[in-house]
């Protein structure tokens, strides 16, 4: 009857406990599912942002003045000018301080038409007048002068300033007064002497917004032999509208 006793070995079934521990290879699996993660790189998408690289395209609004010359433009001047050459055997001065006034428009071109009006107050010269014919005379010569015309010119930008070129064509009413002993000379028989005038001249100036200033000269060749040519040193002042 012993014999029964020795089948204890149904402890074998207890071996089988090894076999969960084989169940955690499963749960070493997971983390390999950490590899699509490091497809992360979508990074490269936003090299996308390289287009905005090519924003340089603000480089044109750079030239943005020269479209804001366009308009209107209102100039007022204060200046001195005299005379370059004697006239019938006379000194005169017809120019001396002047102020005047010119108003143009400006295309986008740098174009401009304009109209201008300017009076010298002239001055007084003592002279001893020594004609062809006839005697010497002690003269005080007392002149000034009245301009107008019209203008073309074309403004080209130099740095932050605005250089211009003019030309006008109009004319020119001279004042005088030889006092009381006025000698009779050819084309002084009444004041005033008229007579057209072609004015070359230049100017810079410095803008800001709708103001701006400037200096400049002109020229004033005169036609009529009796009203001397000379030239005008100018302070400029205006606005555009």
């Amino acid at each position: 009857m012993a014999q029964p006793a020795t089948e204890t070995p149904v402890a074998q079934p207890a071996a089988e406990a090894p076999a969960p521990a084989a169940v955690a290879q499963p749960t070493a699996a997971p983390p390999t599912v950490a590899a699509p993660a490091a497809e992360t790189p979508v990074a490269p998408p936003a090299v996308a942002a390289a287009p905005v690289v090519d924003t340089p395209v603000a480089q044109p609004a750079a030239q943005a003045p020269a479209p804001a010359a366009l308009g209107i433009e209102i100039l007022a001047s204060l200046g001195w000018g005299a005379s370059t050459m004697e006239v019938l055997n006379l000194d005169l001065a017809p120019y001396g301080a002047s102020f005047g006034a010119d108003v143009g428009y400006i295309w986008p071109s740098g174009f401009r038409l304009g109209g201008y009006v300017g009076y010298s107050l002239g001055r007084t010269v003592s002279q001893i007048y020594d004609p062809v014919v006839g005697r010497t005379l002690d003269l005080d010569a007392d002149t000034s002068s009245l301009s107008a015309g019209i203008s073309f010119a074309f403004d080209v930008p130099v740095y932050s300033f605005i250089l211009r070129y003019s030309l006008g064509f109009g004319g020119t009413w001279m004042n005088w007064d030889f006092g009381a002993q006025t000698p009779r000379i050819a084309r002084y028989s009444e004041s005033p002497v008229d007579g057209f005038h072609i004015v070359p001249g230049a100017a810079l100036f410095w803008r800001s917004d709708l103001f701006e200033a400037g200096l400049g000269f002109r020229y004033l060749v005169q036609a009529n032999g009796a009203i001397p040519s000379g030239f005008l040193g100018e302070l400029l002042v205006g606005v555009r509208l």
